[in-house]
């Protein structure tokens, strides 16, 4: 998750942030999801979240930066992956 360049976000919003940002790490030939998929991902991670909790997270994530649209594709900004290293392999 971006920490340098943005800044913090709010809680309930970091929990709609990280289901995206892991389901990218995970993919090996996609960048970007749709909205539809993003809503499926964030409903996932926290069941409890309403439709307009989710538009709410998804149009805060991408005015401040978070995320950016193009056509009908989101990306994350800053994907911060982690790499496995020796002692988490």
């Amino acid at each position: 998750m971006p920490t340098e360049s943005h800044p913090p976000l709010p809680n309930w919003i970091q929990n709609a942030y990280l289901p995206l940002e892991r389901y990218l790490c995970k993919q090996s030939t996609h960048d970007s999801f749709t909205h539809h998929q993003a809503t499926e991902l964030i409903v996932e991670a926290n069941p409890d979240f309403s439709d307009a909790d989710i538009d709410h997270a998804i149009d805060y994530l991408l005015k401040r930066g978070w995320l950016y649209k193009v056509d009908d594709q989101l990306f994350i900004t800053e994907l911060q992956c982690e790499q496995p290293t020796e002692s988490n392999k």
